[in-house]
């Protein structure tokens, strides 16, 4: 893969990407053109995690409708779903069941949630798990 489209893969600049590959960061050669092609592995995909919270509930519908909108955007993307946790709790909550035991399974490789705000609020405790 090219450097450039490499540094786009991982959402930053050609010029971090570049400094990466000076500093031998990146198991990269250089062509004689002068293009840098960074080898990489292909991860194995062990398929995605849906997660769905609502904070009340009162909301206990809309955690529905919110895992069928995740479901259906996976599908979209290619996605093999391996497993989806739905979840009545606060976002403030560090200590949420079904949570900390999707963190504790190593049988996906993604999380896939709405909004960065279902999966955690604070978010200190799930770092440290």
């Amino acid at each position: 893969m090219k450097l450039s489209d490499y540094a786009k893969s991982l959402g930053i600049s050609y010029k971090t990407a570049w400094r990466m590959w000076k500093k031998g960061e990146l198991n990269a050669e250089q062509l004689p053109s002068g293009t840098v092609i960074v080898k990489i592995e292909k991860p194995v995909n062990k398929g995605v995690a849906i997660y769905a919270r609502v904070s009340s509930s009162e909301n206990k519908s809309y955690l529905h409708t919110q895992a069928e909108r995740l479901e259906k955007y996976c599908f979209a993307k290619g996605y093999q779903v391996v497993r989806i946790v739905k979840e009545v709790g606060s976002g403030v909550n560090d200590n949420r069941r079904k949570l900390i035991d999707l963190l504790n399974k190593d049988n996906y490789s993604l999380i896939v949630c709405e909004h960065k705000e279902h999966l955690t609020r604070v978010g200190f405790h799930y770092l440290k798990v």
